[in-house]
């Protein structure tokens, strides 16, 4: 019986090959142990007394804190540069110039972005929800009219985030977006108060600027079904979602991020066409099958809009 001939080890595929034994080459994939760490945030007697993991964070913290300051530097260098090539696409009529503040006029819809949900939410999640903020006062800049943006309840892990990576958000104009510590039920009267939320039973069918609407701003991955609705009902305030379901077929629930709300809400006081605000903000990966399903009453709707 013949032999089969040995595998090579560049027959393997990367996952089953062995690293390199050499001293120079292993040294590579070594990373920094906590056997070895040198905690400068407490003392080591108090940092062997953590468990794996928490020497772990601490380590990681300590070692970003070192080398958040290059880091940053780094960061606007590269926003610098996108400027620049920013600036080179406008002049070369490749992208569409930033519109000016005073070339943009005030809608008179009031819409709150609520981040009482920080203790529900992953450090990961809290980086993200924090980063959608930034989107939304990006996207109330850019449009024909802007709106009246309120941040409520922003505190503790978000409150952080801004003050130690968003360091530019105390330069935001005012007019665009405020930043509040406090509830927005201390803002505004309860009575014009309706929070968006995807279990209400309510459709929204135009918006209204005597209301004042409200987005949950948390970043959950479906963990926490009806979270905003219940706060809505036991705060005793209206609740609505959006008529998603009337003009395309999602393939999952009809959740989407807080900048994408606000985008398309946006877009709808741009144009009062909900299908064109959905299809533009809405990305494609989440319509069923690809493709947008309009239903029967858009023609009734479509050009819906309180002015």
């Amino acid at each position: 019986m013949e032999k089969s001939p040995a595998t090579e080890v560049s027959d393997l595929p990367a996952s089953k090959r062995q690293r390199p034994n050499h001293p120079d080459t292993a040294a590579k994939y070594k990373g920094p142990s906590v056997d070895d760490f040198a905690p400068t945030s407490m003392t080591r007697a108090e940092f062997d007394l953590l468990s794996r993991n928490q020497q772990k964070k601490v380590m990681r913290q300590e070692m970003w804190d070192e080398r958040s300051a290059e880091f940053k530097e780094k960061q606007r260098i590269k926003r610098a540069e996108s400027r620049r090539r920013q600036k080179r696409r406008i002049a070369a009529g490749e992208a569409p110039a930033k519109r000016k503040p005073e070339e943009q006029t005030r809608s008179g819809y009031q819409f709150v972005i609520d981040m009482d949900f920080d203790d529900k939410m992953a450090d990961k999640e809290i980086k993200s929800v924090c980063s959608q903020i930034v989107r939304c006062y990006s996207a109330n800049r850019q449009g024909p009219q802007y709106s009246d943006l309120h941040v409520t309840k922003l505190h503790t892990r978000c409150r952080q985030r801004f003050d130690t990576a968003i360091t530019d958000h105390p330069s935001w104009m005012p007019t665009r977006i405020s930043l509040h510590d406090t509830e927005y039920m201390d803002l505004f009267a309860k009575e014009k108060l309706v929070y968006f939320t995807a279990d209400s039973p309510n459709v929204v069918e135009k918006l209204d600027p005597e209301k004042v609407y409200i987005i949950g701003g948390i970043v959950d991955k479906n963990r926490y079904p009806r979270l905003t609705l219940d706060k809505a009902e036991q705060q005793g305030i209206a609740h609505a979602q959006l008529p998603i379901g009337q003009y395309i077929q999602m393939s999952s629930r009809k959740v989407i991020t807080v900048n994408q709300m606000f985008e398309i809400l946006v877009k709808f006081i741009e144009s009062g066409n909900w299908k064109s605000a959905f299809m533009e903000v809405i990305p494609q990966r989440k319509f069923k099958d690809d493709k947008p399903e309009v239903s029967d009453s858009e023609s009734a709707q479509e050009d819906s809009k309180d002015e």
